[in-house]
């Protein structure tokens, strides 16, 4: 069995990607059956837009990477599924939560003193879980992870504000 939906939105992230100037790979997993988009990483300079991104208002400063996850449960109303979008860009980590003010949010101060240049972001959502793991590499191939609580929505409940909701970012390269 083949997973249509995923395989099909993956397809056509790349296919824009791709149209707004950059590239795009796609990571597949597959079993006995089934197969599943498990990445989508995308290089464009285009893929989001400098107006909406506040970190960075330098022209020159391309988006590195990009990744996004779906976090949430379709079948409870309190934790309908969520799109995260992550983005490294001017060697910052920013974090896309659609249901907070501001949007965008930075976890650059997450990171180890002097981790280096950001060259890669991936995010992951634990099936039936409330956080989403931020990885991130540099480019000296030193990989760095942090957990962020995203339900209920950071900054209500018991949920601190972004970042607060998130660990700091731990080396995973030496474990």
């Amino acid at each position: 069995m083949i997973n249509h939906r995923s395989i099909r939105s993956a397809l056509a992230f790349a296919v824009a990607a791709a149209a707004a100037g950059g590239f795009a790979t796609l990571t597949f997993t597959a079993s006995a059956g089934a197969t599943a988009v498990t990445g989508v990483h995308a290089q464009a300079a285009t893929a989001i837009s400098h107006a909406t991104d506040p970190r960075s208002d330098k022209e020159d400063k391309p988006t590195r990477a990009i990744d996004s996850a779906f976090q949430g449960d379709p079948e409870d109303p309190k934790r309908q599924p969520v799109k995260f979008v992550g983005v490294i860009r001017d060697d910052r980590v920013a974090i896309r939560d659609p249901r907070t003010m501001p949007q965008w949010h930075d976890l650059t101060s997450l990171l180890p003193r002097d981790f280096g240049r950001l060259v890669d972001i991936t995010l992951a959502a634990p099936d039936e879980g409330d956080t989403v793991h931020v990885t991130v590499l540099n480019e000296r191939g030193k990989i760095a992870q942090s957990r962020c609580t995203v339900f209920p929505t950071p900054g209500t409940k018991d949920t601190p504000e972004w970042p607060d909701n998130c660990t700091e970012f731990i080396d995973l390269t030496r474990r």
